[in-house]
């Protein structure tokens, strides 16, 4: 009876689990719209920058850099901002078969991780190559702009990754506990 009692109590805590998960993506999806927008407007910036025209060649890497990550950034608020209510009702239904869910899907995305550090890696060797075999202005630009791209979706990940083994281990603890 104490083990049961001790359970359901885990279970009924355990959703304060899944909204902060869903906050992080929330907030996270702000902060790469806003810096998608920032990377926007830098790249307008430059197209301004008459006196320098090799940074005239950064606004396209920049303004297609930029427009990627807002999309990203608006694709994770808003998939997110409605979760908390439908998510606390299949919850409340029931607890255990949403956990059940909630596990697979954690389990079913981690291997995007390992695809954006590989995309990222090959990014910055791209860039490198670039910056050894050319000096055109708009080369190097793009790969500035590949380069941006990547570490921009490393930075992401890293805070994407963490939050997702956080929740995976309570679910965990919580399916098992």
């Amino acid at each position: 009876m104490i083990i049961t009692s001790h359970s359901h109590r885990n279970m009924e805590n355990f959703f304060t689990h899944t909204q902060n998960w869903i906050n992080g993506e929330i907030a996270e999806g702000i902060a790469v719209s806003a810096f998608g927008i920032i990377t926007v407007i830098a790249g307008i910036f430059l197209l301004n920058m008459d006196k320098v025209p090799a940074a005239r060649t950064l606004f396209l890497p920049l303004v297609i850099c930029g427009a990627a990550y807002t999309a990203i950034g608006a694709s994770l608020y808003f998939s997110n901002r409605d979760r908390e209510e439908k998510y606390a009702v299949e919850y409340h239904k029931d607890g255990h078969a949403f956990l059940e869910k909630e596990k697979q899907r954690v389990e079913g995305f981690q291997y995007m991780y390992t695809i954006s550090k590989a995309v990222a890696t090959v990014f910055f060797l791209l860039t490198i190559v670039i910056f050894w075999l050319t000096t055109s202005p708009q080369w190097q630009a793009a790969g500035i702009g590949l380069t941006l791209f990547g570490l921009a979706g490393l930075v992401v990940d890293f805070f994407s990754q963490h939050r997702a083994q956080q929740y995976y281990d309570a679910l965990q603890k919580a399916l098992n506990g």
